[in-house]
């Protein structure tokens, strides 16, 4: 149907014509709609409903009584629960130490960063473990604080839980969770008392904190052991070296073998050096006197003295003698011997000796904390439960499933 409007003769439609046009296509309108079928569109839709006895039992049973049992029971039976929220980080203790043994044994951050990341999930694990929860027990009255009379009873624990039930219960109150990123662990403790949420939360700060101390002071009093042991066997093995140096002195009857060698070298050296210019004296004395003559003879005498003490000097020093308990060049060997063995107990034993400080100063100090990031304080109102975010959430999906069950009542049933 075409809603042109203009004139036959196609000359311009005055104001009072198009008004008149404008009319007319209403009326046309009106008498369209009153003659169209019933059955189709949202009149179709609205007569179905009404017709459809099981139409308000649905909205009843679908979205009714489901929104106001939620609201009902969040705003008149929920008891509020205060939350206490902390966060701390686990880091290392950084002193002069480290940074010497950095600078010593090389760059250790990756195993630094490995030990911090195990232990802030070792933190993790333990607040919610059974250990935990009986170490607050002991601590304050923990079963009361969640099983009062005025707690509702749908939030509220048995006093006599068994502590594998109350286990289930307090990972609901107490939760953690870790920033893979910075490695911040957010704690956060429900409560249904403001005071008691915040004196958990600490208490839990404080057991947690102590834990993580203690993981470490066994390895760390073993090490500390285990380094005194070494540094006793470090000490025995230097001074058996010295005493074996000692015996061999004595037995081979010089304070030093390198020493004394070095020395019968240079008197050889120097009685041959003293032979030699006698044998030139003498060559130069057989040119003008006889060999009978008494200068002649004691130059000869002389220089046979100096080879009879050269050859008994080379023979101690390299040979068998009657006079000599060892020879020299086998004590030589076993005093160099010696000497390295001695070098190496030495330089062993002054690594230990630094080792051993290094874990009795590491042993005595704290190497982790708990560095606070946000304090808990103590909560002011109450942010659990959300009572207008659950309720709304309720019927919002109660609202879709009574639509999606008034579409199939139209589409299969009618």
């Amino acid at each position: 149907m075409s809603t042109e409007i203009s004139s036959p003769s196609g000359a311009p439609l005055t104001t009072a014509d198009r008004s008149t046009a404008v009319a007319e296509s209403l009326k046309r309108f009106a008498r369209i709609a009153r003659q169209s079928d019933h059955k189709k569109g949202i009149r179709a839709y609205q007569t179905h409903v009404r017709r459809d006895p099981w139409i308000p039992a649905l909205f009843l049973l679908v979205f009714a009584l489901p929104t106001l049992i939620t609201a009902g029971y969040f705003y008149l039976i929920a008891s509020d629960r205060f939350v206490t929220e902390a966060r701390f980080a686990i880091r290392p203790a950084l002193g002069n130490v480290d940074k010497v043994q950095s600078e010593e044994t090389g760059n250790n951050n990756s195993l630094s960063k490995q030990m911090i990341a195990q232990d802030t999930l070792i933190t993790t694990s333990y607040i919610a473990s059974r250990q935990m929860i009986e170490t607050m027990e002991r601590k304050m009255p923990l079963r009361d604080m969640f099983s009062r009379d005025s707690i509702d009873i749908f939030s509220r624990t048995s006093h006599d839980e068994p502590i594998e039930l109350f286990m289930r219960y307090w990972h609901k109150r107490v939760t953690t969770t870790v920033d893979s990123n910075g490695g911040i662990v957010l704690l956060k403790v429900s409560a249904f008392d403001p005071q008691e949420s915040y004196n958990l939360a600490r208490a839990i700060l404080t057991e947690s904190e102590r834990m993580v101390n203690e993981l470490s002071l066994k390895a760390r009093n073993a090490a500390l052991a285990e380094s005194t042991d070494e540094l006793k066997n470090a000490e025995q093995r230097l001074l058996s070296t010295q005493r074996a140096m000692r015996d061999l002195r004595n037995r081979a009857g010089v304070l030093d073998a390198q020493s004394a060698n070095k020395n019968n070298l240079t008197v050889i050296a120097e009685l041959r050096k003293k032979r030699i210019d006698l044998s030139v004296q003498l060559n130069q004395s057989l040119r003008d006197l006889a060999p009978e003559r008494r200068q002649i003879q004691d130059l000869k005498a002389q220089i046979q003295d100096l080879d009879d003490n050269i050859q008994k000097i080379e023979r101690q020093m390299t040979s068998t003698d009657p006079e000599q308990r060892r020879l020299l060049s086998e004590a030589m060997t076993e005093f160099e011997a010696l000497e390295a063995q001695r070098k190496n107990a030495l330089l062993y034993y002054n690594k230990v000796l630094a080792a051993s400080e290094q874990a009795r100063i590491v042993a005595n100090r704290q190497i982790e904390f708990f560095t606070p990031v946000v304090e808990p304080v103590v909560p002011v109102s109450a942010i659990e439960p959300r009572r207008h975010l659950i309720t709304s959430i309720v019927a919002l999906v109660a609202m879709t499933a009574f639509g999606f069950s008034v579409l199939i009542r139209k589409y299969l049933y009618s």
